[in-house]
């Protein structure tokens, strides 16, 4: 019943619209464009040579406006999806039985108002699930944080509605938000690793192939470098079933945030992906490039992993200098200072016995300084017995997961000595005479 009125309103508008251009015809006495409204799409006609500006806007936001030639077409739902705030699209269209005004104008020529149909959107219930130590993903637009976090915004609206309207709004939101890519993202927090030994994982989908196979990368390059090896090896590191138990595979070595997924491969050699969860994996201390800032991966098939904002800090930069403040070849105050980011624990300068004069004067001992109770800048002074020449002081910088890197600072000293001997200067005065 729904679709027949939208059928003769359609109708309707499209009648009002061939009217209003004949009547422009009559009086303006020249051809202008013409317009066609179907249930999604609109098509425009332009009989003469004259440029037209098309402009349309969706509750006062333009979202086209371009010239038009001799024929346009677009979908009112792909415009719908070019407005800037979904979620006050989809209030509108929920408080008006689904539907969003969409103005087009036509220069002077056509000004018409159409009300779109806008169908919610709700994804089927995942067939893919994962068990073990990872961060397990879902579909974005399934996401039960999606529905959390559009609830606070109709909060903060003061936008009270009911729980069905709720789950229309939703879908609503989703379906302005779709788009040839799917998004995926964490449910829970991402654990860190050092690798996967010894570790399994319970996994269950509905993939469909010939062998299967746990894989944890951050691109497609590295997947297909991976299958690529598993082929050559004939699939020994394979199963044949897509559900159960399975261990995952990745470089010993390998850091930085990576995404779990289920290969299906054929023997034809072609194969596809399931991205099941996200794992971070820290064998590092010190960042290398810009890895930090990473906030997605991109997989083949339009496939697109979020980064959650939370992500545990598995990179981290650390600087350590040193500079000698004088002494008297004895006792040295060498200070130090520290510049530090990110996943950094703590900073261990050591006074070893070489940078100690005697066990009077010196202790052999280390100055550890923690990161929880300093800046990001920090400095301090310690006393070492240096020599002529270079002095090399251990440091050891460690991370919040038990990676350690050491490397020593070398603090040159030079100090001036007289090898001339006492001089004792007698000129026989006596000034008590």
């Amino acid at each position: 019943m729904a679709n027949m009125v939208n059928r003769k309103y359609i109708a309707f508008v499209s009648l009002i619209v061939f009217l209003v251009s004949c009547t422009g015809n009559r009086e303006n006495s020249q051809e202008v464009p013409s317009i066609t409204i179907t249930e999604d799409s609109v098509f425009i006609s332009n009989p003469s040579d004259k440029q037209y500006k098309i402009a349309v806007s969706i509750l006062n936001e333009n979202v086209l406006s371009e010239d038009i030639g001799k024929k346009k077409s677009f979908s009112l739902l792909e415009l719908a999806r070019k407005c800037s705030d979904k979620r006050e699209v989809a209030l509108s269209a929920v408080k008006n039985a689904n539907k969003i005004p969409v103005n087009i104008k036509i220069a002077e020529s056509l000004d018409t108002l159409v009300y779109y149909t806008i169908e919610p959107y709700n994804e089927e219930e995942a067939v893919f699930s994962i068990t073990g130590q990872c961060a397990p993903l879902v579909s974005k637009l399934s996401s039960s944080s999606r529905t959390v976090d559009l609830k606070k915004w109709l909060f903060r609206k003061k936008a009270h509605l009911e729980e069905i309207q709720i789950k229309t709004f939703t879908g609503l939101v989703n379906q302005l938000a779709r788009s040839k890519t799917t998004e995926y993202v964490a449910n829970s927090t991402m654990p860190v690793l050092h690798n996967f030994a010894g570790i399994k994982y319970n996994v269950h989908t509905n993939m469909e192939g010939e062998y299967f196979v746990l894989f944890a990368a951050k691109s497609s390059k590295e997947i297909d470098q991976f299958v690529e090896e598993v082929v050559a090896n004939n699939f020994e590191l394979c199963s044949k079933s897509s559900s159960g138990s399975m261990s995952c595979y990745r470089d010993v070595n390998s850091n930085g945030y990576m995404c779990i997924s289920l290969i299906a491969i054929n023997k034809d050699w072609s194969y596809k992906i399931q991205p099941l969860g996200l794992v971070a994996i820290d064998n590092v201390v010190l960042s290398q490039g810009n890895e930090d800032n990473v906030t997605s991966f991109s997989f083949s098939g339009n496939v697109k992993i979020l980064l959650p904002k939370d992500r545990p800090k598995i990179f981290g930069s650390c600087s350590v200098r040193s500079a000698s403040g004088g002494g008297n070849g004895i006792e040295c105050n060498v200070s130090f200072y520290i510049i530090q980011s990110g996943d950094i624990k703590s900073i261990t300068v050591k006074r070893t016995k070489k940078l100690c004069y005697d066990s009077w004067t010196h202790k052999v001992e280390n100055k550890v300084v923690y990161t929880k109770d300093i800046g990001s800048m920090h400095s301090f002074t310690m006393m070492l017995h240096l020599e002529d020449g270079d002095n090399f002081i251990p440091v050891v910088v460690e991370d919040n997961h038990g990676n350690k890197t050491e490397f020593e600072l070398n603090e040159r000293a030079t100090f001036t000595r007289s090898n001339a001997p006492s001089i004792n200067i007698d000129n026989n005065v006596n000034i008590y005479d």
